[in-house]
């Protein structure tokens, strides 16, 4: 009987407990905007898998909720932070949130400038980022427009090989293109990267650090380094869709499906890009093909311990350009990008040591696409670029970092193109070891010191070191930097001969010598609440500059034969200023300009590089309130520049130099976000070059129409 009695009584004990276990409780509150305290319609106020929206009173209620810690988070487009709170259920429970909108960036953390994280307020290599929210206010459907809307002097022309950048004096050749740190690989003999690779729906952020950074980054880091870094997975599970619609018939789509469910991690993206192009061969003025894009990347993430992660990447891209009706071409050609990589990562348990290493590749390969051999390819070109690297961040105090890291980068070139007639295929290697300290000497005083030694298989060895300092005091930040830096040759400049179409040749150089340059600047900056402004004057100087040169040449019936050749002169020098500054009035309007003056010299003549633009600028208008609880955004901007310069020789050897016009070229957006619980639906209106600027230097016949669609779930 006794021992039935305890069976009961256990029993009654176990259905207690789970009964006490399983009990639900309810939580309830109100969202608030930090600033105003005004109540937020339409945020999503979620525990695990359930979630409520907010009322126009801002009001939620979370009920069913099993007892003990339960974390409760909000979502509330990309406007405003993430706001998370820890809570331990015992009953019903009271649960406010005053969410902080987004309007400075000066805490934003960046990496690009020093390879280490710093808010952007505190890091001594002054950075230009360029946020999500602001791609989507600006309604960008492609990172060229991102770059141009954003970066005072740059000129970004796209065209069949990709896409062609010349900022402060300094063009394609001169700057590196990264996504996640790892660099795109130039496809064309002027060092153009198609951008339109890159899904902007998918892109956190944009850091350009202008200047020499060949200490961190190498070759080509002499004009700039500009770092898109994508979005990672938040949610248990997302997808989302972004369709866009204008002029010419251009249509843009992309798809995307991510997860973060456990130890693991994911994102599949595909896009697909078109145009009809506009202008003709008969036509004087400007012109732009047909086009077709297609394209996919994978990210896959496995973290087995907090302090390990392991990530696999891949992706792939297609733009093939049609002929303009009328042309005599038998042909048209199609590139093909596609690579991966492996990189991952470890923490030590004292946090002091971060060690990455990573592998990664790209293939580019050019075809000609033989229309009247059944569309048949004829391999034209290919090229691979292999990297590997092993970095570590070692923190021996408080306030000393150190990196070091050693990396290996191998390029070859094949072409069918070239004067002889059988192809050939040339590769260059590099080796790498390079370190960095960055000391805070004293509480507002930092100072970062590094250096890299490069051996390369073409011209043997670059030394490359560089100094960056920072002081702040009350809002005031004060920053110097002196630094060199190296520009290897490439294959193509080296080796290549080749016909560009039957309108000219271009013959390679073997004899070819490294740039090098020497880079200062110095950026004084002002940050008080919401007013930001700064001005950095800078000088550059390159030695044995890399130029093209033309010869006219009589061929043996006596017509003209325009050759280009390479060549290194003595040197340029690069001198200017760039002034930005940027207000925001009540939380909701937003004011910025920026200004950039840039004179760039060519030694040897006494003439401005080509395609330099001394004066240019950017101005931008952001409205962003709340209609009902719900917000939008209305954005009125312009770009500013003075003509660009072109050179040339004529037939007697003159130099000829021309100028395109200047102009301004302003748009209009309007981005509008619905929420329905986990559901975002945004609509997104834009006039572009409202005052229909024309001409063949700008790819545009005159103002272009807009409509995009992003559909998003999480």
């Amino acid at each position: 009987m006794s021992r039935l009695i305890k069976v009961v009584l256990c029993f009654m004990f176990i259905s207690g407990a789970v009964s006490a276990q399983q009990k639900m409780y309810k939580v309830s509150g109100v969202v608030l905007d930090s600033a105003t305290n005004k109540p937020l319609q339409g945020v999503y106020v979620t525990s695990g898998n359930d979630g409520n929206q907010t009322n126009s009173k801002g009001e939620y209620i979370l009920e069913n909720l099993k007892s003990g810690n339960t974390v409760l988070q909000t979502m509330y487009f990309e406007d405003y932070f993430i706001s998370t709170k820890i809570v331990d259920l015992v009953k019903d429970t009271v649960v406010n949130f005053k969410v902080r909108q987004k309007v400075l960036k000066m805490d934003e953390i960046v990496v690009t400038g020093t390879r280490t994280e710093k808010r952007l307020s505190e890091t001594p290599v002054l950075t230009t980022v360029i946020s999500s929210r602001e791609l989507v206010s600006s309604g960008a459907t492609s990172v060229s427009e991102a770059l141009q809307d954003n970066i005072p002097g740059m000129i970004i022309s796209d065209g069949a090989m990709g896409t062609s950048v010349n900022i402060r004096g300094l063009n394609t050749r001169y700057v590196v293109f990264m996504v996640d740190g790892e660099r795109l690989i130039a496809e064309g003999a002027g060092g153009s990267v198609n951008l339109d690779q890159v899904d902007v729906d998918n892109i956190s952020k944009i850091e350009v650090v202008n200047g020499a950074a060949s200490a961190l980054y190498g070759s080509n880091a002499v004009g700039a380094v500009i770092n898109i870094i994508t979005k990672k997975p938040v949610h248990k599970f997302q997808a989302g869709t972004n369709v866009s619609y204008e002029n010419h018939n251009t249509l843009r789509a992309r798809a995307s499906v991510g997860f973060k469910h456990n130890k693991f991690n994911g994102t599949i993206s595909g896009l697909r890009n078109s145009s009809d192009g506009f202008g003709s061969v008969e036509e004087s003025g400007a012109m732009a093909a047909k086009y077709v894009d297609y394209g996919s990347n994978l990210k896959l993430g496995y973290n087995p311990t907090e302090r390990i992660d392991l990530n696999v990447t891949g992706k792939f891209f297609s733009h093939e350009t049609f002929s303009f009706p009328g042309t005599v071409d038998v042909y048209h050609p199609k590139k093909y990008t596609f690579g991966g990589g492996f990189n991952g990562g470890y923490k030590s348990k004292d946090d002091r040591n971060n060690l990455r290493m990573s592998v990664n590749f790209d293939n580019f390969v050019d075809y000609k696409i033989l229309e009247q051999l059944d569309n048949e390819k004829k391999k034209e070109n290919e090229i691979y670029y292999l990297s590997a690297r092993a970095v570590n961040n070692f923190k021996p105090i408080e306030r000393l970092e150190i990196v070091g890291g050693i990396e290996f980068n191998q390029e070859s070139n094949f072409s069918q193109t070239t004067l002889g007639k059988d192809p050939i295929t040339k590769l260059i290697e590099d080796y790498n070891i390079f370190a960095q300290a960055d000391y805070e000497l004293l509480k507002d005083f930092d100072i970062v010191a590094g250096a890299r030694y490069t051996y390369n298989s073409q011209f043997a060895s670059a030394f490359s070191p560089k100094v960056s300092l920072m002081y702040s005091i009350k809002g005031l930040s004060l920053r110097a930097g002196v630094g060199t830096a190296f520009r290897a040759p490439t294959i193509k400049e080296l080796y290549y001969d080749f016909d560009h179409q039957g309108m000219f040749w271009i013959f390679g150089n073997p004899d070819l010598k490294a740039e090098n340059g020497l880079y200062t600047s110095f950026t004084a900056e002002y940050n008080k609440g919401k007013f930001n402004a700064s001005a950095t004057p800078y000088y550059n100087e390159i030695n044995d500059k890399i130029t093209q040169y033309t010869l006219i040449k009589e061929s043996e019936n006596g017509a003209e034969v325009k050759e280009l050749h390479y060549k290194n002169i003595s040197s340029a020098t690069l001198m200017g200023i760039d002034i930005s500054a940027s207000y925001t009035f009540f939380n909701q309007l937003e004011l910025s300009a920026n200004y950039s003056f840039c004179d760039a010299v060519d030694n040897s003549t006494g003439l401005q590089l080509p395609n330099n633009v001394k004066h240019s600028g950017t101005v931008g208008l952001t409205w962003r309130y709340l209609i009902a609880g719900s917000p939008f955004s209305v954005q009125f901007d312009g770009r500013i520049t003075s003509p660009r310069l072109y050179s040339s020789s004529d037939s007697d050897g003159n130099v000829v130099t021309e100028t395109s016009q200047g102009y301004n070229i302003w748009k209009a957006v309007l981005v509008k976000p619905f929420r329905i619980n986990k559901h975002t639906l945004e609509l997104t209106f834009k006039v572009d070059n409202i005052f229909g600027f024309s001409d063949a230097t700008y790819l545009n016949t005159g103002t272009m129409y807009m409509i995009g669609i992003r559909y998003a779930f999480k």
